[in-house]
This record gives C-alpha cells, structure tokens and sequence, in this order.
C-alpha cells in the first residue's frame, strides 16, 4: 500500500498542471473561478500544515538533542535528528523515536538517574508539544478544528492503516475545501472545519432556549469583545428576541 502510494503522489506531482487542467475543466467554463479558488486554498492549506509541521518537528527535535547530550546519552545529535523525521509520522513516529534513546539509556548508564531523566525528557516535551504548540499551529495552519483532526487520525488509520495515519492530514484538508466550495457538500465544512457553526445570535436564543442562561450571557461578553454595544443590540440581542417572539 504505501509503495503504490508513493508512486501514485509522485506521478501526481510530475502531471500536477495536466491533472489541475483536467479537473477544472470537469467542473465547466462556469465554474472556472470557484474551482480555481478551492484548488488554491486547498494547496496553501497543505503547504501551511507541511511547513507547520517542519517547525514543530524541528522544536522538538533540537531540544531532545541538547538534552540527551546533557544527560550524557551516546550520539544525542542523532536522537534528536531520527525523533525530528519519526515525528512526521503521526502518534506512532514519536513513540518510536523516544523509545530507541530510552532503551539504549538503560543499557548503558548503570544507575537509574539517567534513564530516568531520559523518560522525563520525553514526557515534558510531548506534553508541551501535543498540548501547546501543535493543536495551535496545526489549526491555524489547516481550518480544521482539533477534534477533527483526531477524529480524521482514527477514521483514515482505521481505513488505509499506517499510510492512512500519515496523510490523515491532507485528506481531510482536501474534504473541508470540498465541503467549503461545494454547496451540497457543505456539511463536511461545518464538521471539518474552525468556523463556527452557528450564528452569534442562534448561539444565543439557543442558550436562552435550553435554559443555560450563563452560557448565554458567556455568548454575550464573547461578542462585545469585538464589537460595540450598539451592535451587540442590533446583531445579537434582536435577533434572539424576533426568535423568541416567533417561536
């Protein structure tokens, strides 16, 4: 699977501007722009997230390195190089990457110091890095919200295995483009994506309608933050209330 994969991306990269031709021309002279534009969104969104994630493998990579030089761990430059490339491979590269320096610390430091320091290493800098830095680049760089990356993570791995996991990503960027510039396709935007999927003003008459009239008021100050009182009354509090009276 992953060497017809592999061949399959790479003759799609060599006929890229033939198969970009195809594809609009599929959609018809009247859909010329629109076509254009979801082909170009979707291509920055995956270029945003590859660069994304060099950065956030590069941040993790070097300080892996530094540490496991001053702990005294043999060939850190090279754990922290082979734990940067494993880590483009999503949930199982890191896992694969901490677990060579940890055994080889175990096998060569006698005391129990520094293969400890060692896992310590790897815990501080996968929490900081799965908690902080990749769900907000990945994101921001994306449009996906971060349980549909997860969720994405499991559905593509459950189908295609290990290859599955690793364009994950892209795939899923691609459907949210689709969802985004195809009218009856529009769900996979609302599912996929970081936009919200409900107007200011029916999050609000939503809240006030369940009767959670503190997420109703968190609604409120939400959007005063970024617009005036004036509008807060004419975009959100109006609107609620022509709800209500109509309901």
């Amino acid at each position: 699977t992953g060497a017809v994969v592999f061949v399959c991306v790479l003759f799609f990269l060599i006929d890229r501007n033939d198969i970009r031709d195809r594809l609009i021309s599929l959609t018809g002279r009247q859909r010329f722009h629109t076509t254009t534009r979801a082909l170009n969104d979707a291509a920055q969104r995956v270029s945003s997230y590859l660069l994304m994630q060099l950065i956030v493998n590069v941040t993790y990579g070097i300080p892996i390195a530094l540490g496991l030089f001053l702990i005294g761990v043999p060939n850190a430059g090279l754990w922290g190089l082979l734990c940067a490339i494993l880590r483009f491979v999503p949930y199982l590269g890191p896992i694969l990457g901490a677990a060579l320096p940890i055994v080889l610390s175990f096998a060569v430091f006698e005391g129990w110091a520094q293969p400890l320091l060692t896992l310590a290493l790897f815990l501080v800098m996968e929490i900081i890095s799965n908690n902080l830095i990749e769900p907000w680049l990945y994101a921001s760089s994306t449009g996906l919200s971060k349980t549909a990356i997860i969720l994405a993570s499991v559905f593509w791995a459950w189908l295609w295995g290990g290859i599955g996991l690793l364009l994950a990503t892209p795939l899923t960027v691609c459907l949210a483009v689709i969802g985004k510039y195809i009218p009856q396709l529009s769900f996979l935007d609302v599912l996929l994506g970081t936009r919200s999927a409900m107007a200011p003003s029916d999050q609000f008459y939503q809240r006030l309608l369940a009767f959670r009239e503190d997420e109703a008021a968190t609604v409120a100050r939400e959007f005063l933050k970024e617009h005036s009182l004036v509008e807060l009354c004419d975009l959100l509090l109006v609107p609620a209330l022509i709800q209500i009276k109509a309901g």
